[in-house]
């Protein structure tokens, strides 16, 4: 629970919050509604005797978000791509703007108008969800299967799920991994232990919204969704390079059944 104070007359918060607003932004009538969070403000730091290691809140999953964008920046456009970034994906993603939600198949449709090229496209498609994975935390090995605990700074980890949590399949899979031999690149796997439950992306709900051909995969992190998290900054270059190269080189007949 966050602590606000002491000894503070007014507990109200729209007491509290319209104080805030006058003080910076002027004088209000009233305040009518609000949303409130409250978030670390540190700045993000690069830490480690050997600086190998970043730390920062909300990683996840802002850190794919901010890689694939400067992916999609370094392409060559000869290729066509899309990037989209879903709200709500912690709370179930099912609003307006979350991936449960009709922006990605609007979007599509606008830019295919015909129903059959539109299927055409779909079908030739590639998507590549991208949200952070659990690496082996030092205080936590043991929730991890001995043959799939991902380390920092070992490269991108596609994230596999017997029950649908992820999306990626063998072809999908070995599609990703072509990439990165491309590159150049080290790529992990995981999947989480048969005894224990398993999170999940936005992935799974895309395929089944769309029907594209989807991959789970993310850069490995210590202490997901706590207030500070801790990735490596190799892993951060690593999907970087992949992604930049996906985004340039994509070609449907990669990826064969």
């Amino acid at each position: 629970m966050p602590i606000l104070g002491q000894n503070i007359d007014d507990w109200s918060i729209r007491a509290q919050l319209k104080t805030r607003i006058e003080a910076e932004c002027g004088a209000v009538d009233e305040v009518l509604d609000y949303e409130l969070c409250f978030y670390d403000v540190q700045h993000a730091s690069v830490i480690g005797l050997d600086r190998s290691l970043f730390a920062a809140a909300r990683l996840d999953n802002l850190l794919s978000c901010y890689v694939g964008i400067e992916a999609l920046l370094a392409a060559d456009g000869e290729t066509t791509a899309l990037m989209v970034c879903n709200d709500h994906e912690e709370v179930g993603s099912l609003s307006a703007v979350g991936a449960n939600g009709p922006l990605l198949t609007r979007v599509l449709e606008q830019l295919e108008p015909d129903p059959a090229r539109y299927r055409a496209m779909i079908e030739a498609s590639f998507m590549i969800s991208c949200d952070n994975a659990h690496g082996i935390h030092p205080n936590f090995s043991d929730r991890h299967d001995d043959n799939h605990g991902p380390l920092l700074n070992a490269g991108p980890v596609i994230k596999i799920n017997s029950n649908q949590r992820y999306a990626t399949n063998s072809l999908t899979a070995g599609y990703f991994r072509t990439l990165a031999q491309r590159c150049g690149v080290p790529v992990q796997s995981f999947v989480v232990r048969t005894d224990m439950g398993c999170g999940s992306t936005i992935g799974p709900i895309t395929a089944g919204e769309t029907g594209i051909k989807t991959l789970d995969v993310g850069v490995p992190t210590f202490a997901m969704h706590s207030i500070r998290e801790l990735a490596g900054c190799a892993d951060i270059d690593y999907l970087q390079t992949v992604l930049t190269h996906y985004f340039s080189r994509y070609q449907a007949s990669d990826v064969q059944g």
